[in-house]
């Protein structure tokens, strides 16, 4: 039975019968009846009430109608079926691009109402084939049942949208060749223009070339200490002509109006990055903005953030080795990034420490710290005897400590054996054993451990310029923490992570054009799916608690990408009909036809029953003949 019913339970509504055939029996029928006097008529009626109820029931086409009805009703509330009576087509899955580039303008709307029309389209020429309707903005995601009926899908798409922001190709490739790989089904992709080689998915085309100018970059530069210029660089597409333009540069200030920095006339060339550059800017929040009506405005604007980063105070506990001090002195009086406290005035929170002194070792203060052997260690390090490094063996690992100093040429002629129940990431190997590596805390920070004796000994290290670079470059890292939000741009869909650090909680943000605002968390990724200006609140350690937001996708703003064949739709139903032979019968769901035969028997009867037993009748017009004769008769009677 569970092959024809879907809910053989409701099986049992069919008891209905019984109440039903007892209304029809005790109801009293009525009778329209002209009689030419009521002295008979009381008599005819108490033979009609001692009729028997059963004879009430025969020629009742008003029972008969109303049984058919209970029926059908009964029959669709189980989910009455017809095993492998109906011939289905293939399983057919439509995705829809709906990143940035689709919000483009075309003649009568936008790249996405093109695109909606084209899933129609592909709709119909699927047949009743079963619908999967999905949307493709970096991730594919749902709209509405999956297999859902052809009118259903059809529907669901007034619910796609263009986001403001754009996707990889290579990944809407890769997410299409994973789409259902265990079952026959067909695929089409609607986007305006072909992410690449398609090997299960048919191309439909949505949009034409347009020519289209947008930042795909933004960047800051520091050229030389305490001077910073914002970069920005812009792509013209869909024209060879180089194309004349204008540029706005405006600070967006904490509150106030907004003003105007810069702006200048501009020549795009099509086919090369085109710079952009803003020399020796103050700290705050930048947005560049193009002067062109193209086919795309969402990436005519860019933000840029610039922040002033503090001067880091630095302390060094214990006996301080004399090619560290110099190197502190030299970064100071030159770079001004660093300024030297004595040990006893230093501010926990904001202060670097270098610790030197047994008395420090084990601690682990805000900031990330620096631990010179063999006096200081962090928590779970230990170290053990001076140890000889052969020669030509000292190797420097890649990272950011160098960056500046090329490869350097180092000689380390000692280094203190290390014994460690934490994972280091090697900055400096010498022989036994890493001679500087970073030791990573629970909130991603790193304290820096220095391994060998910072003595003359070490010459071809603390000698060189390398080990002021290298210094400068931890300096440098370390007061970047302070600021938590990034400086420069962020991409819409680019996670920000606020650095946990001790002290730092909970967090608002929000976009300052809502007054809804979301609960941030330290460590937490954060994403921004919107071109914008964001606003932290909770972030006291940052003078400028504002992010930029910008579209900056190569990708979005080529629209001269897409093929300016106009659509085949014969194409499309050619390769739908390909399908036909692989199609699966499936049970023929007769539900809806019973509940509309039910509806049908009910509006019959109600018609009927009105036609038959009108509550108003209209008394017919006697002629004018016919009053003559009955004057007639009246007289006669009289006389």
């Amino acid at each position: 039975m569970a092959n024809w019913f879907a809910s053989p339970a409701a099986l049992w509504l069919g008891l209905l019968i019984g109440p039903l055939l007892l209304l029809y029996m005790l109801r009293h029928k009525p009778v329209r009846k002209r009689v030419p006097s009521i002295v008979l008529w009381t008599g005819a009626a108490q033979a009609q009430i001692a009729t028997s109820p059963f004879q009430r029931l025969r020629k009742s086409l008003s029972l008969l109608l109303m049984l058919l009805a209970l029926i059908a009703l009964v029959l669709a509330l189980a989910g009455f079926r017809l095993p492998g009576g109906e011939q289905r087509g293939v399983p057919l899955t439509i995705v829809v691009d709906t990143t940035a580039s689709m919000g483009s303008f075309e003649p009568g709307g936008s790249r996405m109402t093109i695109a909606k029309e084209r899933a129609r389209e592909t709709i119909e020429a699927a047949g009743n084939s079963s619908i999967t309707l999905l949307a493709w903005d970096g991730n594919l995601r749902s709209v509405g049942a999956a297999d859902s009926e052809p009118a259903a899908a059809a529907a669901a798409l007034e619910q796609l949208e263009p986001a403001q922001y754009g996707a990889s190709d290579s990944s809407l490739v890769r997410a299409l060749e994973q789409l259902d790989t265990n079952s026959q089904r067909r695929v089409v992709l609607i986007s305006d223009h072909a992410p690449g080689e398609l090997s299960r998915a048919y191309f439909v085309q949505a949009g034409t070339p347009k020519l289209n100018a947008g930042f795909v970059s933004a960047s800051l530069s520091e050229p030389r200490p305490g001077q910073v210029d914002l970069f920005f660089a812009a792509d013209l597409n869909g024209t060879d002509q180089p194309v004349s333009t204008s540029v706005v540069l405006e600070r967006v200030p904490l509150s106030g109006s907004i003003e105007l920095i810069d702006a200048r006339d501009i020549r795009l060339i099509p086919k090369v990055r085109n710079a952009i550059t803003f020399e020796n800017m103050p700290p705050g929040l930048y947005r560049a903005t193009l002067k062109l009506d193209d086919g795309l405005m969402l990436d005519n604007t860019a933000y840029l953030r610039l922040s002033k980063l503090p001067v880091q105070d630095v302390v060094v506990t214990g006996t301080a080795p004399e090619a560290l001090i110099r190197a502190i002195e030299a970064i100071e009086q030159t770079m001004g990034i660093v300024r030297q406290v004595p040990a006893g005035n230093e501010d926990q929170d904001v202060t670097s420490y270098v610790l030197g002194d047994a008395a420090s070792s084990g601690t682990q203060p805000r900031l990330p710290s620096a631990y010179l052997a063999p006096t200081a260690a962090p928590p779970g390090i230990t170290y053990g005897d001076l140890q000889e490094v052969p020669d030509s063996a000292t190797r420097p690992a890649t990272s950011y400590l160098w960056r500046g100093s090329g490869t350097p040429d180092i000689r380390i002629p000692k280094i203190f054996e290390l014994g460690t129940s934490r994972y280091l990431r090697p900055v400096l190997d010498a022989g036994p054993g890493p001679a500087v590596s970073l030791v990573q805390r629970e909130n991603e920070l790193h304290d820096m451990v220095l391994t060998f004796p910072m003595d003359d000994t070490a010459t071809g290290f603390t000698g060189k310029v390398a080990f002021l670079i290298f210094w400068a470059n931890w300096f440098d890292h370390v007061r970047r923490q302070r600021d938590p939000l990034p400086r420069g741009s962020v991409d819409t869909r680019e996670s920000v992570r606020v650095r946990p650090m001790v002290g730092r909680k909970e967090f608002r943000y929000g976009s300052t054009g809502s007054d809804d605002q979301a609960e941030g968390i330290p460590g937490r990724a954060l994403h921004f799916d919107e071109t914008g200006v964001y606003r932290f609140d909770g972030l006291d350690e940052t003078d400028l608690p504002l992010v930029g937001v910008s579209l900056l996708d190569t990708k979005e703003s080529n629209l001269g990408m897409a093929d300016d064949a106009p659509h085949d739709l014969e194409a499309l139903e050619s390769w739908m009909a390909g399908f036909d032979d692989e199609g699966e019968r499936r049970d023929l769901d007769l539900r809806p036809w019973l509940a509309l035969f039910a509806a049908a028997l009910l509006l019959f009867d109600w018609f009927w029953f009105r036609r038959k037993f009108p509550t108003q009748v209209s008394e017919p017009s006697s002629s004018p003949k016919t009053q003559t004769s009955v004057h007639r008769r009246t007289s006669q009677a009289r006389s």
